[in-house]
């Protein structure tokens, strides 16, 4: 308020005049035209194409929000959304997707302002997805990245398999029963790498699976999705997905479910086929292939071991009658040997006993002789014997004997009765002679000896002589 006109008439707007002013400008400067907008999905309401959505739209940069506004799509508008976008939708229509679209700009009363989406505008995105994929395929063609997991060699029979997928989706699912329910039943062992194929942590998680995949020591890694669209796809154009693919030192087979496009996963693997159900059957073939080449080889060597067999068998037929003949030849040959030696001996039988029993008789005549010599010289040599006995055992009694006078005379000399005539006499317990005094005790009856008689004595003291040291 001027302070110099206190008169004045101040004007003061309701919240509604405000709010009707701003929309009739807004309005007139729209000219209730649409505007191709470009922002992030903070979030949004369910419901789409049942009832009225409403988004929370955001434009960041550098971690900052430098806008915020409300996006609004009616029923109608969104049942035609979702027809356009098909099986994309949801993949397009998320918290954190960015979108271009077609609104108007709208400003409420009671609601504010509001962007009226009436079109999802897929020409910037799709163009998006392309140069990104462009940008990942130059990259890892300067890298030299495109063929290096080609090089790697596939074991003929694959036998452990890593894949690297969705345990949810259909495509993992047709994989699994194509290769286990095979009639032939072959021994394949799948490991699962579980793995989010679609959402903002799809591509870090398929890269993650990737490597484990490799760690596993697997002899093929099996990347499988099982379809979409090309905004499904995205993530298998990752360059980290993409580089940890060309990098794998196990070969990589992938089977996304795709239609025409390749993804950049497709250029840099080993092998690319279009849908799980077909690298299954790539890998069952190599297993059916070698089933064949063992089944012919085994019609071979059946073959071969039948030929082998007849061929011994006709050589045995052979050799058994060649054995045979050669047999009774040997035969009639040790017939005719025995029939002349049977002869020969009835020929000179006569001459030999005749001729042995001369032998046994001159034999007869030489033990007679020598044993009748040598029976004269035992009788003569016992003789001669006899004599030198006889004489050796009368010097050898006479020497006895005087040996025996010489001890008789010894002991005579020195005997108990010449000692106790020379004096001594002999103390005795029980019989027994005692030459010491130790161990006799006072009191003892004891018994001495003499040349002319006995006494019997009792022991008063008993003193043994101390010995010396």
């Amino acid at each position: 308020m001027n302070p110099a006109q206190p008169h004045a008439e101040i004007k003061v707007y309701t919240l509604s005049q405000v709010a009707r002013s701003i929309r009739k400008a807004l309005e007139r400067a729209t000219a209730n035209k649409s505007w191709l907008v470009k922002a992030e999905i903070l979030s949004l309401s369910k419901g789409m194409g049942q009832k009225t959505v409403y988004l929370d739209l955001v434009e960041e940069a550098d971690g900052r929000q430098n806008a915020k506004m409300r996006g609004i799509i009616w029923a109608g508008v969104g049942q035609q959304i979702l027809t356009e976008l098909g099986e994309e939708a949801t993949q397009i229509l998320k918290p954190g997707s960015e979108v271009v679209f077609s609104a108007r700009i709208q400003f409420h009363e009671r609601y504010g302002l509001a962007l009226h989406i009436d079109r999802i505008d897929l020409r910037f995105m799709l163009g998006e997805l392309e140069r990104r994929k462009q940008i990942t395929t130059a990259r890892l063609n300067e890298m030299g990245a495109m063929a290096w997991n080609r090089k790697m060699t596939i074991p003929t029979l694959p036998q452990r398999i890593a894949l690297v997928g969705s345990a949810g989706t259909s495509g993992f699912r047709d994989f699994c029963a194509k290769v286990t329910e095979h009639p032939d039943r072959f021994r394949i062992y799948i490991e699962a790498h579980q793995s989010n194929v679609q959402g903002l942590s799809a591509a870090e998680e398929l890269a993650a699976g990737i490597r484990q995949a490799e760690a596993s020591q697997a002899d093929l890694i099996v990347l499988v999705r099982g379809g979409g669209g090309k905004l499904d796809l995205d993530a298998y154009n990752d360059f980290e997905l993409c580089l940890a693919i060309a990098r794998s030192t196990i070969p990589v087979w992938t089977g996304i479910g795709h239609e025409s496009d390749l993804v950049v996963a497709d250029l840099v693997a080993h092998t690319a086929w279009k849908t799980p159900t077909e690298v299954a059957v790539g890998v069952v073939e190599r297993f059916e292939q070698a089933a064949q080449e063992v089944e012919a080889y085994r019609s071979q060597l059946e073959h071969l071991s039948q030929t082998w067999l007849i061929e011994r068998h006709r050589e045995f037929k052979n050799h058994w009658k060649l054995i045979g003949t050669a047999s009774r030849h040997a035969l009639n040959r040790q017939k005719l040997e025995l029939k002349n030696l049977s002869h020969l001996l009835k020929i000179q039988a006569p001459a030999l006993i005749e001729r042995h029993q001369h032998t046994l008789r001159e034999m007869q005549n030489t033990v007679a002789r020598s044993s009748a010599h040598s029976l004269e010289n035992a009788t003569r040599e016992l003789g001669n014997c006899t004599q030198r006995m006889r004489g050796a055992s009368s010097r050898h009694l006479t020497e006895k004997k005087i040996v025996l006078a010489h001890f008789k005379r010894t002991l005579d000399a020195i005997g108990p009765e010449k000692t106790l005539q020379r004096g001594f006499m002999l103390l005795q317990r029980n019989g027994q002679v005692l030459s010491r005094v130790s161990g006799i005790k006072e009191g003892e009856q004891l018994r001495i000896e003499a040349s002319d008689g006995q006494l019997d004595v009792t022991v008063d003291s008993a003193t043994p002589r101390p010995t010396s040291s």
